[in-house]
């Protein structure tokens, strides 16, 4: 019992800080005194942002809450008009996400996605090495297939854990580990050859054209990212493979042909399905032709799952999506609204970004991915890329460069982390308590350490060379 009032006393010593966390640093915001270029409106932003922020980040109160009431903060404030915090409803990511996050349950039901895993499997031959190179091959055309990356990471790790009973690794092993990676590498490394793939990108772009700046389209986003992602991956897959050394060689050929041979012939579901998916990449493709916009694509590929005759879509493939996420982006993509019109993101731009500009183009977006990095470790991914893309669109603008390289490395940056709860994707996989935070540490700092390395040395040649830079 002495034990229990202890504990409660150290919960409430932690609610406490917790709380003088969230009120602190918005109370030291309140009383700096205005000027000319730092205005009333711009201080009530930074506050009610902060306390949002603080309040996602210390996971104080549900995460949609906190979106729902961001947007009425705003208004009730003064700071922004109806039209302004619910302008991001009227654009189509919030619709892009909503369809992909359905069709992502479609896919998955269909069994399509296990098929070409156990394929491209087999035919790295079932080792270790080969089954690590194999999930990352396959990643790149799951990354096109299922545009929702937390289905991707979910559908990879529950395939990596069998892969691990079936091998009989030990749990924490280098073996085990390294085969939770090599997942983890294929569902969100390889993602980066799909504009789909990268939700903060898709935020960016949304930001972009909000403000008249050309986003990406479809297909410049795989000219200017694909050939060097596959590199990216491929890096990140050896790395997995020399840092993540089985300690005894393993041959599991035949327990995937035993499951692929389980999946039987190509299932009616599964033939409706890869033409879904034909007609959505074609339609993605040909995005800057026919002018719909990829929101609205998605929508329409959605409800052609619902009719009678497809079938490939009913009431609990609804009850698998997390709508909550849709109104948890639209506020992240509020705050960028918001900023605008505060002059919130010209006072960033203003203050930081003159140290960012000191070294010529490679270094400013070098600098942005360093700032990316940092951002990260307060702010989640979309909110991240929802708060920086106007500013950075601002710093393009005044060095009379692309948005799009800086889109590109900050993307990049978001991804690179020390700590699980940084993003909802490493913190899936940690979640399973398959690997220590030791093991976890190792990878991610490595792949920080190459990631920025890969920035300079391969992505920014590779966007001079193709004249985007």
């Amino acid at each position: 019992m002495g034990e229990a009032a202890e504990q409660t006393a150290r919960d409430r010593k932690l609610l406490l800080l917790k709380y003088l966390i969230v009120i602190i640093p918005p109370l030291i915001i309140y009383l700096i005194p205005t000027t000319q270029t730092f205005t009333q409106d711009m201080k009530v932003f930074f506050i009610i942002t902060l306390v949002a922020i603080l309040l996602w980040a210390l996971e104080l109160i549900n995460l949609i809450v906190v979106a729902l009431a961001l947007p009425v903060a705003f208004i009730l404030s003064g700071v922004a008009t109806a039209g302004d915090v619910y302008a991001p409803w009227s654009q189509d990511l919030p619709y892009l996400v909503l369809g992909a996050l359905i069709l992502s349950a479609v896919f998955e039901e269909s069994g399509l996605m296990k098929r070409l895993a156990y394929w491209f499997i087999l035919r790295g031959g079932g080792s270790y090495k080969g089954i690590i190179y194999a999930l990352s091959t396959s990643g790149f055309i799951v990354a096109f297939l299922v545009p929702g990356s937390l289905a991707r990471i979910a559908l990879y790790a529950g395939m990596a854990f069998g892969i691990i009973k079936a091998l009989g690794l030990k749990k924490f092993s280098k073996g085990s580990v390294g085969l939770l990676f090599g997942a983890y590498n294929a569902a969100v490394t390889a993602s980066f050859v799909s504009l789909t793939g990268v939700e903060p990108m898709l935020v960016f772009n949304s930001q972009l054209e909000s403000i008249g700046m050309e986003g990406a389209s479809w297909l410049q986003y795989a000219l200017h990212n694909v050939p060097i992602t596959i590199i990216w991956t491929y890096v990140m897959a050896f790395m997995i493979t020399k840092i993540f050394k089985n300690e005894e060689e393993v041959e599991g050929k035949s327990y995937f042909q035993q499951q692929y041979q389980v999946l039987g012939k190509l299932s009616m579901s599964e033939k409706k399905v890869t033409i879904i998916l034909i007609v959505l990449v074609a339609l993605l493709a040909t995005s800057s032709i026919h002018g719909i916009a990829l929101g609205w694509i998605f929508i329409g590929m959605t409800f052609i799952c619902f009719l009678p005759g497809i079938n490939l879509a009913d009431d609990n493939t609804m009850a698998k999506t997390n709508f909550g996420m849709i109104f948890f982006i639209t506020a992240t993509m509020a705050i960028g609204q918001v900023s605008a019109v505060v002059g919130a993101g010209k006072f960033i731009s203003e203050s930081l970004f003159p140290l960012m500009t000191i070294g010529g183009t490679t270094f400013t977006v070098i600098a942005t991915w360093v700032l990316s990095v940092v951002v990260n470790f307060v702010l989640t991914p979309f909110a991240a890329s929802a708060t920086m893309a106007i500013p950075l669109a601002e710093l393009s603008q005044s060095l009379d460069i692309s948005p799009l390289p800086l889109a590109y490395s900050f993307s990049h940056g978001l991804y690179q982390l020390l700590l699980p709860y940084e993003s909802t994707l490493p913190l899936l996989l940690f979640s399973y308590m398959a690997m220590t935070y030791k093991q976890f540490l190792k990878y991610f700092s490595i792949q920080m350490v190459l990631n920025v390395a890969f920035i300079a040395l391969i992505a920014i040649p590779y966007w001079y060379l193709i004249g985007l830079l």
